[in-house]
């Protein structure tokens, strides 16, 4: 009896195994700043709304491979992106003001970005590591821009 009974709890913890998704216990919405909330779909888009500065990214950097970020947005902040190695697209709306130190860090799949004429500053490393780059607009409203912001992209 012993022998069957434990042949029945392994049989149960395989199947609960199975039925979890790998990503199951990453969160897929909530807060990355103050007055601002983020919802990643099933589809890897991860849409962000809000007002002002984007300043954590609890979201799990595999799953996101498009950026959809609301005009409330004033602020992308550091790290933000870093690590999105499956990131293909962002649209950046025009109330963002500023793009932190290393956002887009090693985000390879990230082939183009339009930054919009409200940006004054971008950070230390914004685009490091994203190696699929190849078309980046820089407005002239741009006045500080990190040192090496580009280092290993192909542009």
């Amino acid at each position: 009896m012993r022998k069957l009974g434990f042949e029945v709890l392994f049989l149960a913890v395989f199947l609960a195994m199975l039925c979890v998704s790998p990503g199951a216990f990453a969160q897929t919405s909530g807060r990355c700043g103050n007055n601002v909330t983020y919802v990643l779909d099933d589809n890897g888009v991860l849409t962000i709304s809000g007002t002002g500065a984007i300043t954590s990214h609890p979201w799990v950097a595999g799953d996101v491979i498009r950026v959809v970020i609301g005009n409330g947005v004033t602020s992308i902040g550091n790290c933000a992106f870093s690590g999105c190695s499956s990131l293909t697209s962002v649209t950046i709306p025009d109330g963002v003001t500023s793009i932190g130190d290393q956002a887009f860090y090693n985000c390879t799949s990230l082939s183009t970005v339009t930054i919009p004429e409200n940006v004054t500053q971008i950070g230390i490393d914004a685009f490091r590591g994203c190696s699929g780059l190849t078309s980046v607009t820089i407005p002239d409203s741009v006045t500080r821009l990190g040192c090496v912001h580009f280092m290993n992209a192909s542009t």
